[in-house]
């Protein structure tokens, strides 16, 4: 069990569609024993895409007034099927500030290097292999560019580069509201082309058995003909 008592406790993040300012608390509620947050990003940004209520997903820095531990760790807990936030305190968290600006990542196969391009007009590594992109894809999430370099296609050791766009991006069809509410995984596409301004080397893939289930749904949607939205 793992408390925020450390000499260097970890930076805390808490998704929610509320709209809160610096020094405001988020307390647990009648129906609710614990409040969430989490040290990984990705999991803020899930939990405030998919969470209930009509403003626009927001993550949050807070700090915690009282003791947290990571109840994914504890006996019993359920694996989340995505990134969520499992750390949780009985106690309110206060809000230190919002994040609104986000690294923006590129998983591939290919070797690169910073101030290189990545353009559409290249082959794909879904649907049909006998036509050439026509967007280039980027992610907000670090695991959203995980997934990106470990299904691309070739043999080379999966990539993920820190990337900024050199014109307009949109949300990527393909993934937004597909299975989830909104763009949980904060995917992206873009007709121009992508500039490389860093390499993240320090990523952990995803385990074997998840991975495989992934494989083989690629699989099983490329023998069905469904051909990804890249008009």
């Amino acid at each position: 069990m793992t408390t925020t008592h450390d000499a260097n406790p970890p930076r805390f993040y808490h998704g929610t569609r509320a709209d809160l300012q610096p020094g405001d608390l988020i307390a647990p509620g009648p129906a609710a024993a614990h409040v969430y947050l989490s040290p990984d990003m990705d999991a803020a940004i899930w939990e405030a895409e998919i969470s209930v209520g009509e403003g626009r997903g927001r993550v949050y820095l807070v700090e915690p007034t009282g003791a947290v531990v990571d109840a994914s760790a504890l006996p019993g807990h359920p694996p989340a099927r995505h990134p969520a936030m499992s750390w949780r305190s009985g106690q309110p968290l206060r809000v230190t500030g919002e994040v609104t600006e986000w690294t923006l990542y590129h998983g591939t196969r290919a070797d690169l290097k910073p101030g290189d391009l990545i353009e559409p007009g290249r082959a794909p590594n879904f649907g049909r292999l006998d036509r050439l992109t026509t967007y280039v894809y980027l992610a907000a999430t670090l695991d959203a560019a995980v997934w990106g370099a470990e299904l691309a296609l070739g043999d080379a050791p999966g990539r993920i580069y820190v990337v900024e766009p050199t014109g307009p991006m949109e949300d990527d069809p393909n993934l937004t509201d597909k299975k989830f509410r909104g763009n949980p995984t904060r995917s992206y596409r873009s007709r121009h082309p992508l500039r490389i301004t860093g390499e993240v080397v320090d990523w952990r893939g995803h385990a074997p058995d998840v991975l495989r289930a992934m494989l083989e749904s690629v699989e099983r949607m490329r023998r069905l003909g469904v051909e990804p939205l890249d008009d």
